[in-house]
């Protein structure tokens, strides 16, 4: 009964063992992928939505990268390996979501910016002209 024990234990960690290896194997083929710094360079773009203004120009360049992606893929559909067909699918996912998630974020900026604007009328905060005299010559060059 000890041996098989010891054999089902031997089986698990043997099992465990070539699990461990077929993640590194699929780790390696996806961090080799052509397709692997547009994925990355996706997921940061998302990760920066909510960040300084600045960043949200990047929009164009995403968008363009991923209908080249498509362009590009679509002309080889019928080579292309299931890894192909997910790294595809999820960079393209990523600019989808990025995209998603802007919109909002560009209405509520737009609200604020326009509330900002009718306060600073509201307040006289901008810039007032030099106040003129009857004679027509500013204040200022009298006192």
């Amino acid at each position: 009964m000890e041996g098989a024990l010891s054999s089902s234990t031997t089986y698990k960690e043997k099992e465990k063992q070539e699990i461990v290896e077929d993640h590194e194997i699929l780790k390696n083929r996806i961090s080799t992928h052509p397709l692997y710094g547009l994925l990355v360079e996706a997921h940061l773009d998302c990760l920066k939505v909510g960040g300084s203004s600045g960043d949200l120009d990047l929009e164009g360049d995403v968008s363009r990268d991923m209908k080249q992606l498509d362009n590009k893929y679509k002309a080889s559909e019928n080579r292309q390996s299931d890894l192909d067909h997910f790294m595809e699918a999820y960079c393209l996912a990523l600019g989808k979501l990025k995209d998603a998630m802007e919109e909002p974020q560009q209405t509520s900026m737009a609200f604020i910016s326009n509330m900002h604007l009718q306060l600073k009328e509201l307040t006289g905060s901008h810039q007032p002209e030099p106040a003129t005299s009857l004679s027509g010559q500013s204040v200022d060059h009298l006192n």
